[in-house]
């Protein structure tokens, strides 16, 4: 299985790695878009982006066969929330019954 960590937003990730541009970038051989910083790393790009924004996130990506690398996706990319329970006014510690 395919695997996500170390995910944070492309703004922190930049600033973190001392980054000044990311540039998206097309293989002419296989229309394939991949990114390029200035200093010279290259990233993985999710099929959906088309251009690069603030809304972004990062996140060391290994797939199930391949060599592991950054990549450049939306937040929260494949998640969906099928059900959630609030409980604001629970009380901080269980008591027995």
């Amino acid at each position: 299985m395919s695997t996500f960590s170390k995910t944070q937003t492309i703004s922190a990730f930049a600033n973190a790695q001392g980054i000044s541009k990311l540039d998206i970038l097309k293989n002419p051989k296989t229309v394939s878009l991949f990114a390029v910083d200035n200093l010279g790393n290259t990233y993985r790009i999710a099929k959906d982006i088309k251009e690069l924004n603030a809304e972004l996130a990062v996140s060391w990506f290994a797939p199930e066969d391949g060599e592991a690398s950054y990549m450049i996706h939306r937040a929260g990319q494949g998640a969906e929330t099928v059900s959630s329970m609030s409980f604001a006014n629970a009380p901080a510690t269980l008591h027995e019954f």
